[in-house]
């Protein structure tokens, strides 16, 4: 038997300690998405239809570790607000390996063409009530990132936008920007002022906070938003009510995302 060098030693020891090692070289990280949804009616349909194997509670969420249609997925309630959905999708990025994330949920319009039960796929996605301009930074920018406004991942958008289609042929979808801050917006009167300084087509809680997370860490996202009222307040649905219909919507493109991806 041939004694072996210390370099060939070396190279069976490192690929003995790399998972999945074939032939000499590591296979390729398995894919994990993460699903983050601010209330129990948007991710408790996509729960029911993944094969949960564990769940793990950090910060007072529940991270729900499985398969859905044959993907690997946490899905996870994070609570309303910036604070609590940021947390969220970091820890869906540093603790679980999630390497893309999906936020779903519902939103109010900014934007009059925009149906009740229509769809908006971000975009992109801001903070509207964060600002520092008094020292020196441009409106809505997150100092020190260069930016204002965090861009939504391409191919995710498109398959975002090809699911609604496919599942809800009967309802609008939309691409365009999504506004976020820790307020429940739902007067004609904030709306306004929200498209004054952003644009955008929708305003809800959660989004810019995870895109946020996601650009920090080099991850691909995506929100979807299923719309509850009209911007001119013409028209609008009882918020709980409208929950159940609008997470159902979403479900059905989040779980055709999945397979699809």
């Amino acid at each position: 038997m041939k004694r072996l060098t210390a370099m060939s030693l070396l190279t069976i020891l490192t690929c003995g300690v790399l998972a999945g090692c074939v032939g000499g070289k590591p296979a390729p990280a398995q894919e994990t998405i993460g699903i983050i949804g601010a209330m129990d009616t948007e991710v408790a349909s996509l729960k029911q239809e993944a094969d949960i194997k564990k769940t793990t509670v950090i910060a007072g969420m529940e991270f729900c570790e499985g398969t859905l249609e044959g993907k690997n997925v946490v899905i996870v309630k994070c609570g309303m607000g910036k604070v609590n959905a940021g947390i969220c999708a970091n820890t869906l990025i540093n603790n679980f390996g999630c390497t893309k994330i999906i936020n779903t949920g519902v939103a109010g319009s900014l934007d009059n063409q925009i149906d009740i039960g229509d769809i908006v796929v971000s975009v992109d996605a801001v903070q509207h009530d964060f600002t520092v301009e008094a020292i020196g930074f441009a409106k809505g920018e997150i100092p020190y990132t260069g930016l204002y406004a965090f861009p939504a991942d391409k191919s995710l958008r498109e398959a975002a936008v090809e699911a609604v289609k496919k599942t809800s042929p009967d309802i609008h979808v939309f691409e365009g920007r999504v506004c976020s801050g820790d307020q429940f917006i739902s007067t004609k009167e904030q709306k306004e002022i929200i498209t004054s300084k952003f644009g955008g087509l929708c305003c809800e809680m959660e989004g810019a906070a995870i895109a946020q997370a996601c650009y920090l860490n080099n991850t691909p996202f995506v929100v979807i938003r299923a719309i509850s009222d009209k911007s001119d307040d013409s028209q609008s649905v009882e918020f709980e009510t409208f929950q159940k219909e609008a997470a159902a919507n979403c479900a059905k493109a989040v779980l055709y995302m999945v397979k699809n991806l």
